[in-house]
């Protein structure tokens, strides 16, 4: 009898209500609430937290906390907040809360891990109560939308508390603040003096579901509202139950990088040669069999709607045969070997997509032994340049956070701290970009920055990125912020039950 009291408890509990969103995420936040952890909080990070400014879905920059900005020389960017927000325990938020919080991201004893994402970092400093100053070493024409990174935490409660003390008890200006952490799940309740107070929404239950098919059983039971990170094969069996599957362009793109910086004359170094096995994989394949049309095939390095997307682009043609004649061009007419480390995770099916690069490329000459790695190792080798003994690695050209493809046209220039491909004519392009503080013109050598990559091939490009989410037939007007996780749960609305 206990027992079924027990569970009669827990049903209860998770029972749909008018107010109460439920949901199945992936992974827990393992950094719990921290605002700079580069752990997104299990996606709940943004319902707590507001930023100065807001990448949308589409890459739009958009107003947050900072109503507008100017750039008043090359290194002094002027926020004009907006006045009357308070955090979720009554404190006031001013320039002063938004100064501590960039001047804390920053703070060289502190080494927080976000602090990689906004480079070149002076200070801050509050002008008066509205007007926030931030100072930069150099011209950064992306600092308003680096701003999108960093939370802003109430002041004096994380000076009282301490970084870790607050991760457990974050405070932010959101609609939600958190009432319950645990290793199955959450709980956070509607904060009502939000400047971002929710339309509907009173409670949110997030559940810790790892595996993808207890996510689709949980959610075609009714046990939760949204079940996230669902794969391409699972879509069919959740619209035949009467269910949406909601696919949400992410703006970023699965590739394959060439390491190219090395002392033998490899294939790869040769254009040709790249450019063949561009030609050599059937990609319109890998969209239409492998992820069930719920992506597109990519052109170059970033997505519609990012900054410096060149509309002109095409991607490489499917032809075999084209490959097999610039790869004998450029003097390898029976093909060479090729190790390609590869590691799964940046989005459903990829393990399969890697597959399938190796089969194309393999049909034109070209054997690769594919190599398995985990991210932890992945990034190892990045950052260090131990890629001794290989030859091309997956690699994700992430626009995300920013809404710009600045990091990854980083990685593939002679000045990255451990290049692996390095073409000293292209520096210039890219080192425009770096400092062009007019949107329109930074925009336009961005573009002729993908062209130059794409013609020089520097990686294999496949498919650009998206999320595929399940949703409850209750659940009205569901929208995510620009990575596809960060639910905007304050705009969303559930019809009763």
């Amino acid at each position: 009898m206990k027992s079924l009291l027990v569970l009669c408890g827990l049903l209860t509990s998770f029972a749909a209500t008018a107010s109460t969103i439920r949901v199945a995420y992936i992974s827990p936040a393992i950094a719990f609430g921290a605002p700079f952890s580069r752990d997104e909080g299990g996606g709940v990070r943004y319902s707590i937290y507001d930023t100065l400014t807001v990448v949308a879905s589409g890459g739009q920059l958009l107003p947050g906390l900072a109503e507008s900005w100017v750039i008043e020389n090359d290194t002094t960017w002027v926020f004009k907040l907006r006045s009357g927000v308070v955090f979720s325990n009554g404190e006031a938020f001013d320039a002063a809360a938004a100064a501590a919080a960039i001047n804390s991201l920053i703070d060289p004893a502190l080494r927080f891990a976000r602090a990689l994402d906004v480079p070149g970092l002076v200070g801050a400093r509050a002008r008066d109560a509205t007007t926030l100053e931030v100072t930069t070493a150099r011209p950064d024409p992306l600092l308003a939308r680096r701003m999108n990174m960093v939370p802003i935490p109430a002041p004096k409660a994380w000076v009282e508390m301490g970084p870790d003390a607050f991760a457990k008890n974050p405070i932010g200006t959101g609609p939600f603040k958190i009432t319950r952490w645990g290793a199955a799940g959450y709980r956070l309740e509607a904060v009502p003096t939000s400047w971002r107070k929710s339309k509907q929404i009173n409670v949110i239950e997030t559940t810790i579901v790892s595996d993808a098919a207890a996510r689709i059983k949980a959610l075609l039971s009714d046990r939760v509202d949204i079940a996230l990170g669902l794969g391409p094969d699972d879509i069919d069996e959740v619209k035949s139950a009467g269910y949406e599957t909601l696919v949400t362009p992410v703006p970023s793109v699965l590739a394959v990088a060439f390491r190219t910086v090395r002392d033998d004359a490899a294939p790869l170094k040769d254009v040709r040669v790249r450019r063949a096995l561009n030609h050599a994989v059937d990609k319109d394949a890998i969209v239409k069999q492998i992820l069930a049309g719920t992506t597109r095939v990519a052109s170059q390095g970033t997505v519609a709607g990012i900054p410096g997307y060149d509309p002109n682009l095409t991607p490489f043609a499917y032809d075999p045969a084209k490959a097999r004649a610039l790869l004998t061009e450029a003097g390898y007419p029976n093909g060479f070997k090729m190790v390609m480390l590869v590691y799964g995770g940046l989005l459903p099916n990829d393990t399969t997509v890697f597959q399938k690069v190796a089969q194309d490329l393999g049909a034109v000459g070209v054997k690769v032994e594919l190599r398995s790695m985990t991210f932890p190792d992945y990034a190892r080798r990045l950052f260090n340049g131990d890629w001794e003994g290989i030859d091309a690695f997956s690699n994700g050209w992430l626009s995300v956070g920013v809404g710009d493809p600045v990091r990854a046209v980083d990685q593939f220039s002679c000045s990255y701290n451990a290049p692996f491909f390095c073409q000293p004519d292209m520096m210039p392009l890219i080192d425009a970009t770096r400092s062009e503080m007019d949107p329109f013109k930074r925009d336009k050598l961005m573009q002729n920055v993908m062209a130059a990559f794409n013609q020089t091939a520097v990686a294999l490009w496949l498919v650009e990125f998206s999320t595929i989410t399940g949703i409850s037939p209750r659940v009205k007007n569901y929208a995510t912020r620009s990575d596809g996780t960060g639910i905007l749960f304050e705009g969303m609305t559930l019809d009763g039950k």
